[in-house]
């Protein structure tokens, strides 16, 4: 069944797998939240350990989708972009680039005068640290859904191109129901996601694409303290206030929804494209 609906209407196919798989973990979580409220009591509705639990719930996620890959879909883990050559290399590379990409959106937004510097204000550094790893399982997960699941399922029988556009355009619409969502946080969205893209695709895997993803959302909330996909993330080591024109701001959105994430992700999928192009010409003429 699920190998001829793959074949027949691959789209819908890795649409609803993804769908299924979210379902799945989120009623997992519901239902491992019960020993977690019985153990932590009131904390649970604190926000900062409910966006905690939020963030660990990505690993019943990813475990959905590792299942309807690897045992239903005829993938490996090298077919999926988990390759074994270079992990801790590529990951690292991949944490440096969300780190400087989300910098140079907040400094760019700085400049215009959509942010301000309110103060070092580290705090619960354990906690903070309990983010970071969370943030690590959560980034993988999106990507593991969508540039490796979706986007190298797709380009089975489809174009490349194609396939990067489709994933990226579904990867901006699993945000849409997120706090102070407009037209401009969907367009960079969607332009995260091309950049996310072209990063597996020039390095063949999901290892810097994963790690650029998790970097670029906990230097967000949890080392500059702004808003993560219109979110609250809790302990920051920073503290940044955006204010002014909701365009520069980002508006309820957070950084995410202003035009410095805008020139910085268009840049990042401009010099990812760039480098791809010039190594398969490069290639092209060796041959």
């Amino acid at each position: 069944m699920f190998k001829k609906m793959r074949d027949e209407m691959d789209i819908a196919y890795y649409c609803l797998m993804i769908g299924i798989a979210m379902l799945v973990g989120g009623l997992l979580q519901v239902v491992l939240s019960i020993p977690a409220v019985l153990i932590l009591g009131d904390l649970v509705l604190d926000s900062s350990i409910s966006m905690l639990l939020s963030l660990y719930s990505t690993i019943l996620n990813s475990l959905v989708i590792f299942y309807i890959a690897l045992k239903k879909d005829g993938f490996t883990l090298e077919s999926l972009g988990l390759t074994k050559k270079n992990v801790l290399k590529r990951y690292l590379l991949g944490l440096l680039i969300g780190f400087v990409t989300l910098s140079l959106s907040l400094l760019i937004t700085y400049v215009l005068g959509g942010a301000k510097y309110v103060g070092f204000v580290l705090d619960r550094p354990i906690l903070l640290l309990l983010f970071f790893i969370g943030f690590l399982f959560q980034g993988f997960e999106e990507e593991l859904m969508c540039r490796g699941f979706m986007m190298r399922g797709l380009s089975r029988k489809r174009a490349l191109f194609f396939s990067i556009w489709f994933n990226s355009f579904y990867f901006a619409l699993l945000h849409i129901g997120n706090p102070g969502i407009t037209l401009l946080p969907m367009i960079n969205l969607f332009l995260a996601g091309l950049a996310f893209s072209w990063m597996a695709v020039y390095f063949d895997d999901l290892w810097v694409a994963s790690g650029a993803h998790s970097m670029w959302n906990f230097a967000q909330g949890n080392i500059y303290g702004i808003l993560v996909s219109g979110m609250s993330m809790g302990p920051t080591v920073l503290q940044f206030e955006l204010s002014g024109n909701s365009i520069i701001s980002g508006g309820f959105f957070g950084l995410e929804g202003g035009i410095g994430v805008f020139i910085v992700e268009l840049a990042t999928v401009a010099i990812f494209y760039y480098l791809y192009k010039k190594r398969m010409n490069k290639n092209s003429v060796s041959v």
